[in-house]
């Protein structure tokens, strides 16, 4: 696989997913479209309460848009939330409270996620009520902190505030009013370059440059910054490379994730919520480590990075959603003490469950990829789809075995545009092989490509590797633990079982399994995934 820009995920809806994913995708939608995320609730009267304004009505809607066209079923709150906007806005046209004598950090994070649902909508149905609404948050909000990025405090000294999950305002230095979430004033950069990208308002160019220019400063280790913040600001600046063709701003994303996953990253591929900080993980960060593993995979084709994408979405993502389609907090294994997985708060209704649905909406677009003449399968998840002129029919029970059959039909002879279609075959499968009547196709390197000429049905066989390995991040840990995996699924003790040596996989389980099960005490939701290695 060489690197390669022209390598491009599937539209929303190109992709039409089965078994585990639509599952996942249906519960998060219906909890998205429940009470507690009616219009009436989701917006939270910010200007009284002076927390996270537009925050919510953001994420919801960003939710709401993108799960819409994954799932080809439309929002039934959407056009209300719409309806009810304008009179939940101040004098100048945003949420929340006017500001006249400093920024605050948290109000502009949440204007990012309001802008970023703007800006999907307008891909999605060209609603000019987007860029209505956007235009003042433009004019009033954004582009009067330009020239204030350079004075962002960045000092590990000054920033000490220990956080509660949500975050809170606790101190103003100079004109900035921050966070106890360290850095998060940078998820709005992505709002910021969206608002640029599709409204063509190229007078906040100056404001993004400063904006990437300041984070790219900052020693997020050092801060003890927020990963959520931290890892939107590199998804952000990823968008912004492509809309400027700045290969060096792929290489600073780089480092910075690779930083992420040496010292941020639990044994379950979740996050810290802070950098320095195992405190809980987050599934708005995991959302974005796995977006940012994905396109740096798109961009560098560099397999590790795909490989990387499987291990957050099957384990950090797949434990995160819980029973009811939301996501909730989990510890932070080994890192906190513990050996056991477990979760800590049973739904963070407030931004994890919105941020899921993008995560998943995502995941639907990254199981199909276009490069040149070849139809990318990176995932090999179960699902359907018509694609320049074929028609691809996946059956697989994968992440739980390998996938079984591959169905590949060219619907349209003038239209045709792919010569073939390549699986990905990660390091956890071994012996992956196509056959039909006539032939026998095994990979090269690390894909297996099937020929659209000679059409027809592929059966595929082969196994997933089972066995433990060493923890990943051996400065917080320092016990011989290991973690067990059945191909990339780390499989945990059910509940009441523990193993001090040899562990017993008949008495084991995949972690992402564990959304399936109610539960409403958390204590109960502990099951040992790090064991002793025999000696």
């Amino acid at each position: 696989m060489k690197p390669d820009a022209s390598r491009t995920f599937a539209a929303l809806g190109e992709f039409r997913p089965a078994g585990d994913l639509w599952t996942r995708l249906s519960r998060n939608y219906n909890r998205l479209e429940e009470e507690k995320y009616w219009p009436e609730n989701v917006f939270q009267r910010e200007i009284a309460h002076e927390t996270w304004p537009g925050d919510t009505e953001g994420r919801t809607m960003l939710a709401w848009i993108l799960l819409a066209q994954a799932t080809g079923r439309a929002p039934r709150c959407l056009d209300r939330v719409l309806e009810m906007w304008p009179a939940e806005l101040n004098g100048h046209g945003y949420f929340g409270k006017l500001y006249t004598d400093g920024i605050s950090e948290q109000q502009l994070s949440g204007h990012g996620w309001v802008l970023r649902a703007l800006a999907e909508l307008y891909r999605w149905r060209g609603d000019d009520l987007a860029e209505q609404f956007a235009k003042p948050i433009v004019e009033n909000l954004i582009l009067p902190t330009a020239g204030q990025y350079a004075a962002y405090p960045i000092d590990p000294a000054e920033l000490t505030e220990a956080g509660e999950y949500s975050g809170s305002q606790y101190k103003q230095l100079g004109r900035w009013i921050l966070s106890t979430d360290v850095v998060t004033v940078f998820n709005c950069l992505d709002g910021v370059i969206d608002a640029h990208d599709v409204f063509r308002d190229d007078r906040l160019q100056p404001v993004i440059e400063e904006m990437i220019g300041r984070f790219l400063e900052i020693d997020l280790a050092a801060v003890k910054a927020q990963t959520h913040a931290s890892l939107t600001a590199c998804r952000s600046i990823l968008r912004w490379a492509n809309s400027t063709a700045a290969p060096s701003l792929i290489g600073e994303v780089q480092n910075r994730y690779l930083i992420y996953t040496d010292q941020a990253l639990t044994e379950h591929h979740a996050n810290f919520n802070w950098f320095n900080r195992p405190e809980w993980t987050e599934p708005c960060a995991i959302v974005d480590s796995l977006m940012i593993a994905m396109e740096l995979w798109r961009h560098t084709g560099n397999n590790r990075f795909l490989e990387d994408a499987h291990l957050i979405y099957f384990n950090g993502l797949g434990h995160g959603q819980r029973f009811n389609g939301g996501f909730g907090l989990d510890n932070c294994p080994g890192a906190d003490g513990e050996d056991e997985l477990r979760y800590t708060c049973l739904e963070a209704h407030w931004c994890c469950t919105m941020r899921g649905g993008e995560g998943l909406s995502r995941m639907t677009q990254y199981c199909l990829a276009v490069e040149d003449g070849t139809l990318l399968l990176p995932f090999l998840l179960p699902g359907e789809t018509t694609c320049r002129g074929v028609h691809l029919v996946i059956d697989s029970p994968y992440p739980f075995d390998v996938p079984t059959k591959v169905q590949i039909t060219p619907v349209a002879a003038a239209q045709q545009e792919i010569d073939r279609v390549s699986l990905f075959v990660p390091s956890w499968i071994r012996g992956l092989r196509a056959e039909n009547e006539q032939v026998v196709i095994e990979p090269e390197g690390q894909w297996l490509n099937l020929p659209v000429a000679g059409h027809g049905t592929w059966k595929l066989s082969g196994e997933l590797v089972e066995g433990t390995r060493p923890v990943r991040n051996k400065t917080l840990i320092k016990k011989p633990y290991s973690v067990h995996y059945r191909g990339p699924l780390i499989l945990a003790a059910k509940t009441g079982e523990r193993f001090t040596g040899k562990v017993d996989v008949n008495k084991m389980e995949p972690i992402c399994t564990a959304f399936e099960q109610a539960v409403t005490d958390t204590e109960k939701t502990r099951r040992q995934i790090l064991f002793t290695l025999p000696r």
